[in-house]
């Protein structure tokens, strides 16, 4: 009986119970069988939600979102209360990794964008450095002398400026399908040449921000047209796509090679992180990987089933990595896919989820990152995947923790629930060798 208590318990401390934890006791051994119990917990926790329902909404709804809330002293001077709660999350994590200032602006380096894109805080303790005009002209003087490359940011480090605007841009290359960039380019190309002016990039950069899913009303309001247009500062977009005096033109050919490349690089950059470096990366490392921008909340189940599942010395290779990588980049086509099965009360098994990869993204993933998927997000023991936890996952990582934070409340409440009954079904399952339900 001690799995089964563990389950009741589960549920009385989802989120509001955690503190009477002391003060209450087990209950006596009943002959009752293990299912039925399972549904004694449920109606246990429906009750205590009632019964609790002020004390959730007055004390606990009040203690949660406090991830992207650190933005370094100096900033948190500059931008007042109402103010901060109006900015995005993303606007956070901007101002907390910019290392730079200029006019009273604060701008990005390439090394701060790629950390802030693999990291979710920064550990800079220095204050934004202040710029010169001088300083900023010798910066851009090295954005138009680098080459283009998968190395690009990493070759230019401190050397670049990047505006809020652009951070936003470059995000939705790493979040988006490049088909959705092509259609944009062709809609302002009135030619058909396949290339841009600098004013036409700019009401490019506004038609991909228009497709944020992520946008508050907020954000709508403060419109970064006016950014945009009048301003007089050269970033490094605008200097490596057009030049310093702003006068070449932008082919699709060369846009669409630097939106390969920031993804190989960003893919590169995070692989050498959580492989330490190496050229195989380990089943866990990988599962941290998945997990490192999620606060899903069945993560230790997740980690228990890498405990019991993933044997030790399995790994994943680059290319492995960069292939699954691409997929994510598919993720709205593959919920769709992904659709066509639970809307015919289908489980997705590997064959249909391996069929639905290949026609979205023309490719295949490799037995061994199958083989990981489905042993990590197979919750129920069925040899079939838990499709909504397994989307839920990879749209934090692909978002990289930018994503709105999640409900609380009442459906914050049940989704403990059903996290407590797996936990706790698990264990019964394991104790007893028969299913609990």
């Amino acid at each position: 009986m001690a799995a089964s208590w563990r389950a009741v318990w589960g549920y009385l401390a989802c989120g509001f119970g955690r503190r009477w934890a002391s003060g209450l006791s087990p209950f006596k051994n009943s002959r009752r069988g293990e299912g039925r119990w399972f549904v004694a917990a449920a109606l246990v926790g429906s009750g205590a939600l009632v019964a609790s329902s002020r004390r959730w909404s007055g004390q606990e709804g009040r203690s949660g979102g406090g991830g992207f809330m650190t933005v370094l002293a100096q900033k948190e001077e500059d931008i007042d209360e109402d103010m901060a709660e109006k900015l995005s999350i993303r606007k956070k994590r901007f101002l907390q990794f910019a290392s730079l200032e200029y006019e009273g602006e604060y701008y990005m380096t390439p090394r701060d964008f790629l950390f802030s894109v693999m990291f979710d805080k920064s550990e800079r303790k220095t204050l934004a450095k202040k710029l010169t005009k001088k300083e900023v002209d010798s910066a851009l003087a090295n954005v138009s002398k680098a080459k283009p490359g998968p190395t690009f940011f990493r070759d230019l480090g401190d050397k670049g400026l990047i505006s809020y605007t652009e951070y936003l841009f470059l995000l939705t290359i790493l979040t988006k399908p490049q088909t959705g960039f092509h259609i944009a380019f062709k809609m302002l190309d009135a030619d058909g040449n396949e290339q841009v002016e600098k004013k036409e990039f700019f009401k490019l950069q506004k038609i991909i921000g228009k497709q944020d899913e992520f946008k508050t009303a907020s954000e709508e309001a403060l419109s970064l047209e006016p950014e945009l247009e009048d301003s007089d500062i050269n970033t490094m977009l605008l200097v490596h796509f057009f030049g310093r005096r702003g006068k070449e033109k932008l082919q699709y050919c060369e846009f669409h090679r630097f939106m390969q490349n920031l993804q190989t690089e960003v893919q590169e950059m995070e692989f050498i992180q959580f492989s330490k470096g190496l050229s195989c990366m380990r089943k866990e490392d990988f599962v941290a990987w998945l997990l490192y921008f999620t606060e899903e909340e069945n993560n230790d189940i997740y980690w228990q089933n890498v405990k019991e599942r993933i044997q030790a010395g399995e790994c994943i290779n680059l290319e492995e990595f960069k292939t699954f990588c691409e997929f994510t980049n598919r993720l709205e086509d593959f919920s769709i896919a992904l659709k066509m099965f639970t809307v015919a009360n289908r489980p997705v098994k590997r064959a249909e989820f391996k069929r639905a990869v290949k026609v979205v993204t023309g490719e295949e993933l490799s037995e061994n990152v199958m083989d990981t998927i489905f042993k990590i997000f197979d919750l129920d023991g069925d040899n079939c995947l838990s499709h909504a936890e397994f989307l839920g996952v990879l749209k934090n990582r692909m978002h990289r923790g930018l994503r709105v934070p999640q409900q609380q409340g009442v459906q914050g409440y049940w989704k403990c629930v059903k996290r407590e009954t797996i936990k706790g079904a698990k264990e019964v399952w394991k104790q007893t060798g028969k299913s609990p339900f």
